[in-house]
């Protein structure tokens, strides 16, 4: 994770010190980063949720999804390519995880299966600062960094057990004494204490953090990469951060 961080570092700090040589360069041309015009868009990304736990031993509970974004940029000098973005989006995100077991016993197979998924979903508000370089007609490079405000909306855990069992057992087996599929809320504290023994574990509605990234416009497309890190902790020692991959178009 920390060579990730570093990589990720290094590459939004090689844009932007491509993004000042072609500033430094460009003078008057027609290619400046004076061209750079302010924008409002739609982002799609892939996000890659990392959960961080800080005790021994912890489970992998890192997370897929996905996120919708309206981005909205303000230019707030004349003679540099500095832009205030913000926007709004929603953020989906999900984990998964499964195991089964089974034995042989008098030639019948007998077994299970268990089921635990955590779904979050999540409305995220950002402000950035960003320094817009043209290349030329075409292309341009926007690193950029800021912080967010994430209001998680819904966080569910789900548990489901199974039993595998010949036919010939139903009749000794009662399959209601042993299965079960439940949903826990996460910001509930009732549900919490039931799940885990502790409303310690109770999620918070309210996250705020930082982030860094860099978007490469190709014509009114866009591509991008990005960070962010929570500042405050999600539940009891556990923070979140993600990578994000995104695809864009500018109207």
């Amino acid at each position: 994770m920390k060579k990730f961080k570093c990589l990720l570092t290094a590459m939004l700090l090689g844009c932007s010190t491509m993004s000042f040589a072609q500033f430094m360069n460009g003078g008057g041309s027609s290619s400046s980063s004076s061209d750079v015009e302010a924008w409002k868009g739609l982002r799609f990304s892939y996000d890659r949720v990392f959960i961080n736990q800080d005790f021994d031993d912890p489970d992998d509970l890192d997370m897929n999804g996905f996120s919708v974004d309206y981005e909205h940029a303000f230019k707030i000098t004349k003679k540099l390519p500095l832009f205030i973005q913000t926007g709004i989006g929603i953020n989906f995100s999900r984990h998964s995880d499964s195991e089964s077991e089974s034995d042989e016993y008098y030639g019948y197979t007998v077994g299970y299966e268990s089921k635990n998924s955590i779904t979050q979903l999540g409305l995220n508000i950002p402000i950035n600062l960003v320094y817009g370089v043209k290349i030329n007609e075409q292309l341009a490079i926007k690193p950029y960094t800021g912080f967010y405000l994430r209001i998680n909306l819904m966080a569910k855990e789900k548990e489901e057990f199974t039993l595998n069992i010949p036919s010939e057992f139903e009749d000794y087996i009662d399959r209601n004494d042993y299965e079960y599929d439940e949903s826990y809320n996460l910001f509930d504290k009732d549900d919490v204490n039931e799940l885990y023994g502790s409303d310690d574990w109770k999620w918070n509605r309210v996250q705020f953090g930082w982030q860094i990234g860099a978007t490469l416009d190709i014509s009114k497309f866009n591509v991008g990469i990005g960070y962010a890190l929570d500042f405050n902790e999600i539940t009891e020692k556990t923070k979140t951060s993600k990578f994000m991959v995104k695809l864009g178009y500018n109207f």
